[in-house]
């Protein structure tokens, strides 16, 4: 999208927001002089019909009311001269919580209308998303009228005919229409960038828009009207919970558009403590009502809105492109903005600059933020292209220059890692597998035996009274025994799959699959009896010695870990060992043990 081309719909957009003042010179309202006065305790209907005019105060000739955020009730009061033609009254503002308007002919009440906010759309006598009321006399009469509201106490009020005001109301509804258009075409658009470039601001700011949208459709009425028209509550809220989310996602494209995390961590910090702020703000929306928090939303809205400009201003002067955009932007939506909060203070009156003021601004700057966001990308995505082509250049002038070198080192690590891979597996004195490998091992084993149904033993070795032997003859002749013991287990073992360890100084493990606690039994018996009868060769000449056997058996399901497994080897060991040594202890799921003979 060119620069021309946005200038053009922009040019379009204001033309149809600003058609319904065009309109004017085609057909004008009545503007009946509006007279009013504050509800006091005492106040009635009774009292104001007929009362004289010097009691009332009057609103500036062609003027709307406007008294701002107030929690005062105001009666008004307008005269309608006689007339052939079928009349309407208009208040022209969606937000005002209750109306009651009576007809008064000749000191009698001959219609009266309740409607406003706090009650179902559906109510109002004609579903405008203004106040409309048609007119039940074409004689000369009076319109008293009661309007209390917590929003901002301000409406232009006039009388139409009903062919004149639907001539005037069209160019505002076609801008409307553009207007909405517009936002949700954009949030589709960034919706797609997102699915397609999974990039984090796309999704940002296409909830920025739909929330720009929502907070527009309740400003202006629309959302009332279609969205929510049975929702009294959410109606009540609306400005202050999609204004703060709003602002919440305004800051979050503000980090994505200029990249404050990289660019600027001081700005980065404080961005991410107004998007705390707005999100407490949001939450007590829930709770509070609106007349307290409203002012507080509009001037932090003010507050942030500047602080966001000045982010942008900021990072423009430091040379980023996307600031200068950024700034343009949010310039004029800050304007209308704050023309929009002034006018809720009650601090400026002109109702149609503050409704479409910020439509036309906000128009404005999603369009402009989308083009800075898709320039952001682009530019992202050919500065990433161009360091990763650099990167590949490099890569390849290195990969040449070190390829034989490479595999000449890798040839030397393989041979190398395979040596220390066995040596780390192998304990250093017996040549056995070691404890760190039985670990390893023992898992996947345990694993397999669960996974296929079938048994699994652990049987543990150790020699008695081995620490006196070495206090006797030292460890010279100790290690002779543990590795003539070794070579002797290993002799013993039945099966290929069977499996000796040395777990550790006289203790040996020996890893037995597919073993029942028959077999078990049977090897251990063998084994014990194997030992005993040995004549260990040492420097001290033949020696005997026994040992202590604990054996656990474990059948499929009995055990859900192979820690406890271990356990209870270790526990058969010891009750082995307790029992006077030179004995076989043999766990089984019934906690079953026999003895050597």
């Amino acid at each position: 999208m060119t620069i021309k081309t946005i200038h053009r719909w922009l040019l379009l957009l204001v033309v149809l927001c600003f058609g319904d003042a065009l309109s004017v010179v085609q057909a004008e309202p009545l503007k009946p002089t509006i007279y009013y006065q504050q509800e006091s305790e005492n106040t009635s209907l009774q009292q104001l019909i007929g009362s004289p005019l010097q009691q009332w105060q009057t609103v500036p000739k062609n003027e709307a009311v406007s008294f701002g955020y107030t929690p005062e009730v105001y009666w008004f009061r307008v005269q309608v001269g006689a007339n052939d033609a079928d009349r309407i009254l208009y208040l022209g503002y969606p937000l005002l919580d209750s109306i009651d308007a009576y007809f008064v002919q000749e000191g009698e009440v001959i219609r009266h209308y309740n409607m406003g906010d706090q009650q179902p759309f559906s109510a109002r006598p004609v579903h405008n998303k203004n106040f409309v009321v048609p007119v039940p006399t074409h004689a000369e009469h009076e319109v008293y009228i009661r309007v209390r509201t917590e929003s901002s106490l301000r409406f232009p009020l006039e009388v139409w005919e009903p062919l004149e005001f639907m001539e005037a109301n069209q160019y505002q509804v076609a801008a409307t229409g553009l207007y909405f258009g517009l936002l949700l075409c954009m949030a589709i658009y960034n919706l797609f960038n997102f699915l397609v470039t999974r990039d984090i601001s796309f999704l940002n700011y296409s909830a920025y828009t739909l929330s720009i949208g929502l907070l527009m459709a309740g400003l202006d009425g629309v959302g009332f009207q279609y969205l929510w028209p049975n929702w009294i509550w959410l109606q009540d809220r609306i400005v202050t919970m999609i204004g703060s989310i709003m602002i919440m996602f305004a800051t979050l494209v503000t980090m994505g558009v200029l990249q404050t995390k990289i660019h600027s961590s001081t700005i980065h910090t404080w961005l991410r403590r107004f998007m705390m702020v707005y999100g407490l703000t949001f939450v007590l929306s829930l709770f509070l009502p609106y007349a307290m928090l409203i002012p507080f939303v509009l001037i932090l809205a003010v507050v942030c809105s500047t602080f966001l400009l000045g982010s942008g201003i900021v990072l423009w002067r430091r040379g980023l492109i996307y600031g200068r955009i950024y700034t343009l932007a949010l310039s004029a939506l800050l304007a209308a903005i704050c023309i929009n909060a002034l006018g809720y203070l009650g601090l400026f009156e002109s109702v149609f600059v503050q409704r479409y003021a910020i439509m036309a601004a906000s128009a404005f700057e999603v369009l402009l933020l989308s083009w800075a966001l898709a320039i952001r990308f682009n530019d992202g995505r050919k500065e990433q292209l161009a360091l990763k082509e650099q990167m590949n250049h490099q890569l390849e002038d290195m990969v040449s220059q070190r390829t034989e070198e490479l595999e000449k080192v890798m040839i030397r690590l393989q041979k190398a890692n395979q040596e220390l891979e066995q040596r780390s597996n192998e304990d250093g004195l017996t040549g056995l597998y070691n404890r760190r490998f039985l670990n390893q091992e023992f898992k996947r084993e345990f694993r397999r035996c669960r996974r296929n149904g079938t048994n699994l033993t652990l049987m543990m070795l150790d020699i008695d009274h081995f620490k006196a032997l070495n206090d006797s003859y030292g460890h010279l002749l100790g290690d002779q025994i543990l590795i003539d013991l070794s070579n002797l287990l290993k002799r013993n073992l039945r099966r290929a799959s069977d499996t000796l360890y040395r777990y550790g100084g006289e203790e040996f493990t020996l890893l037995l699959p597919d073993t029942d606690e028959v077999g078990a039994r049977d090897l251990a018996v063998s084994l014990a009896k194997k030992v005993r009868e040995h004549a260990f060769d040492t420097d001290h000449g033949p020696m005997h010695i026994t040992v202590s056997i604990g054996v656990a058996v474990a059948s499929p399901d009995v055990y859900d870990q192979p820690t406890q497994l271990l356990a209870t080897a270790d526990e058969a060991l010891y009750r082995a060992k307790a029992a006077g040594r030179d004995q076989i202890r043999v766990i089984a799921e019934r906690e079953r043990s026999v003895s050597s003979s």
